[in-house]
């Protein structure tokens, strides 16, 4: 049973999700914010101009006393009476307003807050100019209206009171009455000369200064963030339902295997340096890092002859193969690479050579093996010194006779240089079927007992069969799933094919291709310091990690 202790976060595992859809997030946030824009910065100026009309509680005509409704409602009431066509076709026609009575109203905008005895009143309209005339007329007519109704009031009450007045009778049984309505007369005819001041513009609208809209910058600004934080959300509601293997630990999860290297993202995976191949500064230590836990795997008898394949296409192993090779051949062993993917062979084009004839043509028993072996040269940086001399040392002796061969000036040059190379040669009509021959193993025995470590490039194992009998002749086989590329689903149906084949010596998987933004969690600081160290995984696989003998004291 395996256990796994917990991982611990890090920034990139929350970042990653971002990263991965930062084209979607930028394309989102910048046509968002750039239709906002261009969509007010096309509209017409508009402008706003408001004013206030207090009104009070003007109370009883007679007695002077408050009404018994509340002021809110009385301020409410006259709000809606000023919201309506027959207050708007007054003010159009005391203004001279050019459209419909309609479509002054609808620049208008009424209202009054509880607890408050203000009517507001607020206008937009093309014009700053018109937009205040429009806010002052409202509020007059208003004012009008609310003093003409109390101007009223008082009149029709001291109607009523001359009329109780004539008809009253005379004499002592009325006279209080009489006292009584002659005083209310003199009070209501006092209030008749008084102006009436139940309600009055407080704030006259002014021209306002600047248009109140459109304001584009404003509305892209608020465009932006919207479209900002919706992009994110996006970002992260699509990554829980997207298939991909994002990090390495996944990629250890999903197939099952330990985790033998991390490799980051290189822009030139396939460096050269002058005519020669060589490993680019950026994998120089990852790639020698899966070299010695690929050595470690088995101390007392490391696999010779190794299988390197994937379970799709794109996921990278050919530019594994090639970089794994250069550093194999930095500790002076005899490298020798086949390009057994027959049905798309990239070998060729990775160390920079012609094609020609290969393997086919020496399964067929059209050449000799020793007539394909192509040697390849070390492209050293200068900065490695010691490797350089270390490998000239190694290819003087190749050249003295150390290792040696007289199978032909082919085999001989592969042998002195110590790295060769063996192309698939041409394409046969049944792939699968070639590959299956027993042919195919005398070539490999030949070539393991040549070289230090036979690296054999195959298909893709999902894809095509051709991989399968490949898989029981080698000492050994690797896997590489390329980080946003490889699927949980295309892992779990590798494992379970792998599954299917009890004797097979699984190494373990190459994580490919990590991002930038997450080397520095696998890689601190640099590649120089702290990044040599066997399985590199952020977790520690319990019981699936492979043995390793005890030394001595």
């Amino acid at each position: 049973m395996e256990t796994y202790t917990a991982a611990k976060p890090h920034i990139a595992d929350y970042l990653r999700p971002l990263a991965a859809r930062k084209l979607l997030i930028v394309l989102a946030v910048v046509i968002a914010t750039g239709g906002v824009y261009a969509y007010y910065a096309r509209k017409s100026n508009v402008y706003t101009a408001t004013t206030l009309v207090y009104v009070k509680d003007p109370g009883d005509p007679v007695t002077g006393e408050p009404s018994p409704q509340s002021t809110d409602r009385t301020v409410q009431n006259e709000a809606t009476l000023l919201y309506s066509r027959e207050t708007a076709a007054a003010v159009a026609k005391a203004i001279a307003y050019p459209g419909t009575p309609q479509q002054l109203l609808d620049q208008v905008s009424i209202t009054s807050r509880p607890g408050e005895d203000f009517v507001n009143v607020s206008v937009q309209a093309g014009s700053a100019f018109g937009a205040a005339h429009i806010a002052n007329a409202f509020a007059r007519h208003l004012v009008t209206l609310i003093n003409g109704s109390v101007e009223l009031r008082v009149a029709n009450a001291l109607k009523l009171s001359e009329s109780q007045l004539a008809t009253l009778p005379r004499g002592l049984a009325s006279q209080v009455q009489r006292a009584n309505l002659l005083d209310q007369i003199n009070r209501l005819e006092l209030a008749q000369k008084v102006p009436t001041t139940a309600a009055q513009q407080i704030d006259a609208a002014e021209v306002p200064g600047a248009p109140s809209a459109p304001r584009p910058l404003r509305n892209a600004l608020f465009a932006f963030v919207l479209s900002l934080v919706g992009a994110i959300a996006a970002a992260y509601g699509l990554e829980r339902f997207d298939r991909r293997l994002k990090n390495p630990d996944e990629i250890e999860d999903a197939y099952a295997t330990p985790l033998l290297a991390v490799l980051p993202h290189a822009d030139d995976p396939a460096a050269m340096l002058g005519h020669e191949p060589a490993l680019s500064a950026d994998l120089r230590e990852p790639f020698r890092v899966l070299r010695t836990n690929i050595d470690l795997a088995s101390l007392d008898d490391p696999p010779r002859t190794i299988v390197v394949s994937s379970a799709m296409p794109g996921e990278g192993k050919s530019t594994v193969v090639r970089n794994l090779a250069l550093a194999f051949r930095e500790t002076g062993r005899r490298v020798v690479v086949l390009d057994l993917d027959l049905r798309h062979q990239t070998l060729a084009e990775r160390f920079a050579v012609a094609g020609g004839a290969g393997i086919t043509e020496v399964l067929r028993r059209e050449a000799e093996l020793a007539d394909v072996l192509r040697p390849v040269g070390v492209g050293v940086p200068a900065v490695d010194e010691l490797l350089g001399e270390r490998l000239a040392l190694i290819e003087a002796k190749s050249r003295n006779g150390h290792h040696g061969s007289a199978n032909g000036n082919g085999a001989r040059a592969a042998d002195a240089s110590g790295f060769a190379l063996v192309l698939g040669g041409a394409q046969p009509a049944n792939p699968a079927a070639v590959l299956a021959s027993d042919r195919v193993r005398e070539v490999l025995d030949e070539l393991r007992e040549r070289y230090d470590v036979v690296l054999i490039d195959t298909a893709p194992v999902l894809a095509v069969t051709d991989t399968v009998p490949l898989l029981r002749y080698a000492d050994a086989a690797m896997f590489v799933g390329r980080l946003g590329v490889t699927t949980r689903d295309t892992a779990k149906r590798l494992t379970e094919f792998l599954a299917r084949m009890p004797d097979l010596n699984l190494l373990g998987v190459v994580a490919n291709d990590l991002s930038r933004l997450e080397a520095g969690a696998y890689y601190g600081y640099g590649y120089g310091y702290g990044a040599e160290e066997p399985m590199p995984s952020r977790r520690r696989r319990l019981g699936r990690a492979p043995e390793r003998p005890k030394q001595p004291a």
